[in-house]
Order: C-alpha cells, then sequence, then structure tokens
C-alpha cells in the first residue's frame, strides 16, 4: 500500500449491515485496499477502522465517511444502528487534517461524477436534454433515502435529506390498507417501512395477512419465490414496485432532476428484474394531468456496490481542488 500520506485519502461507507473501506488517490480508488465489514462484528466503527489498520494501514492526509443517517456539524447517528460517528473521532484515529461526515446518499451523489456508463442500467431511456441539468440519486437498502446533486463548477453541491421517514403516500384504497397494516404495529407507516429490505418483509405480510395467514418472510426468501412461481411473492414485488415508482415520481416532481434519476442500494439492485414489467414505470408517470411531464426524467439502477467510495473519494478531491483555490 501507499506511503505518501499527503496524496491518500482514506474512504468509508457505514451501512445498516456492512462497512466498507479503502484508500484511494484523488478519484481512483486503490483496488487491493478495498475491504468489507460485517458490522455486527464490532462495537464501533473506530473498531472497524483499527482492524484496517491491522491489514492495510491508514497512512492518509484525508478522511471521509459515508453513514447510513442524518449528519449535523460533523456528527452523524446511524438510523438503524446505534452507532454515533464524530468528525473530531475520526482525526484522532486516523491522524488526518481533513475530515469530512456525509449521509450515504451525499456520498452516492458525488459518485456520480466518476461512475462509468457501464455500472447504469436504464429503467426508463430518456435521454437527457440538459446537459448540467441536476440528478437525483435514490438509495433503497436497508433503508430508504434520497439526495439531489447540484451542478457546482467543476464539482456538485449535495444536499442531504431524510425523505425515508415520511409519511407514506397511498394512491388507492389497497395502498391505505397497506399503510393501515404497518401503522397498526409501528405506530407511523414511513416510505422507509415499504420500500427497504424490511419493506419487502412488511408488504409479504400484509398480502399473507389479506389470505388470513400470518406467515412471514425475509426480503431474500421472497425474491427466492418469485423465482420458484410463488404467487404471493409475485404479488408483494408487484406491490412494492408500484409503490417504488409512485415515491420516485414524487420526489421527481420535487426536485426536478432533469439529468436523471439514479436508483442505488442493494434492494434497488436486487428488484432491478422486476421493474420494467411490474408497475415501475406507470407508477412513476401516474402524477395526473403532469403524466406526460413525467416523460422528460431517464431512471437508471446504478449497478456498483462499491459507488459511495468513489463518491467520498471525489468529494475529497473537491475539498482540496476548493483549499488549492482559496475557496471554502
Amino acid at each position: 500500500m501507499p506511503d505518501h500520506r499527503d496524496k491518500v485519502s482514506l474512504v468509508v461507507d457505514v451501512g445498516g449491515t456492512n462497512t466498507r473501506v479503502a484508500l484511494a488517490e484523488r478519484h481512483t480508488i486503490l483496488a487491493r485496499s478495498v475491504r468489507k465489514f460485517r458490522n455486527s462484528g464490532f462495537d464501533s466503527l473506530e473498531s472497524i477502522l483499527l482492524r484496517f489498520e491491522d491489514d492495510v494501514g491508514l497512512a492518509c492526509d484525508a478522511v471521509a465517511v459515508a453513514i447510513a443517517g442524518p449528519v449535523h456539524d460533523g456528527r452523524g447517528t446511524l438510523t438503524n444502528l446505534d452507532w454515533t460517528v464524530e468528525r473530531e473521532a475520526l482525526a484522532n484515529v486516523t491522524g488526518a487534517q481533513t475530515v469530512s461526515v456525509l449521509n450515504d446518499l451525499q456520498a452516492q451523489a458525488h459518485a456520480l461524477q466518476t461512475i462509468p456508463h457501464s455500472h447504469l442500467a436504464p429503467v426508463v431511456a430518456v435521454e437527457p436534454e440538459e446537459t448540467g441539468a441536476r440528478r437525483l440519486v435514490i438509495g433503497i437498502g436497508t433503508g430508504f433515502n434520497s439526495a439531489l446533486a447540484i451542478p457546482n463548477g467543476p464539482g456538485l453541491m449535495v444536499t442531504p435529506s431524510e425523505c425515508g421517514h415520511i409519511l407514506l403516500p397511498a394512491g388507492n384504497s389497497e395502498d391505505l390498507e397497506l399503510a393501515g397494516f404497518i401503522a397498526a404495529s409501528a405506530g407511523f407507516a414511513s416510505v422507509e417501512d415499504v420500500l427497504s429490505g424490511r419493506g419487502i418483509e412488511n408488504v409479504h405480510a400484509w398480502h399473507a395477512s389479506r389470505l388470513g395467514e400470518s406467515e412471514t418472510r425475509s426480503a431474500a426468501e421472497v425474491l427466492k419465490g418469485i423465482r420458484d412461481g410463488d404467487g404471493l411473492a409475485k404479488r408483494t414485488i408487484e406491490t412494492f414496485v408500484r409503490i417504488m415508482g409512485s415515491v420516485c415520481g414524487d420526489l421527481a416532481l420535487i426536485h426536478l432532476p432533469f439529468g436523471g434519476i439514479y436508483l442505488v442500494g442493494g434492494v434497488a439492485r436486487a428488484v432491478a428484474p422486476h421493474l420494467r414489467n411490474s408497475g415501475f414505470v406507470a407508477g412513476f408517470r401516474n402524477k395526473g394531468r403532469f403524466s406526460e411531464f413525467m416523460e422528460q426524467f431517464r431512471v437508471c439502477v446504478v449497478d456498483d456496490d462499491f459507488a459511495a467510495l468513489s463518491g467520498l473519494a471525489a468529494h475529497l478531491d473537491d475539498l482540496r481542488s476548493g483549499q488549492r483555490t482559496g475557496h471554502s
């Protein structure tokens, strides 16, 4: 591994289930340094970094961490994991002079600067009419969230959100019934309660309850059921995909990302084969008199499990460029 600290960044993507760590030179991830750790085996991010140091080393001048949770003033707490990440603690562990903590979807949005087209699988193939337009990243995995990427000179300004925790929209009587089913146990039916890994499980449990059954299945079991021809699994994914399209369409109207919409996350990749034939496009464009307007937005699935690391590297490179030119 390289020992020229002044040119090397440490990039860390902390998800609800796994943490990915790597070293980078400018935008380039050093492939031999990439490591993936299961969070359940550690009690903190710092303990993961110490393991990484033993294996690879922590010689770097900058570090950027993306977490699956809200970040404010250099401090963030994961939504689905009892960990807190703080800028000062990261500086102490790594010795880096530049430290940045971002929401995970912000990191994914920064990756749009470098991600190759070969990792983009089109769902709605529309050629963007505007160059340099805003782009929206929507993450569906352990949780749900989005981030807007706005062109800002040679780099990007990326705005965070926690939109997965808003109230689940209900476009018909079935959606209202589903929302009521979830609220009965959770007290509140959020977007993330349907559009996430546990969301697939919730939708399946609701469909089973409508048949008088109390069966529960994991998301992986539901997806396997589709391959095995299971009707209940098929209805589960049809409901999931239709609501996914509707929520993504709502976010498109809010942000107007004429540069495209990019779906990221393990669940988004897992359901990608079902998006075209299970109602995603119809749900996305079903916006009343704005339905034709919705035809302008391209939608792709990002097929890159390590895109957030590339995004963090690009973000740190933008920070360095700003420092060299005297911009904050």
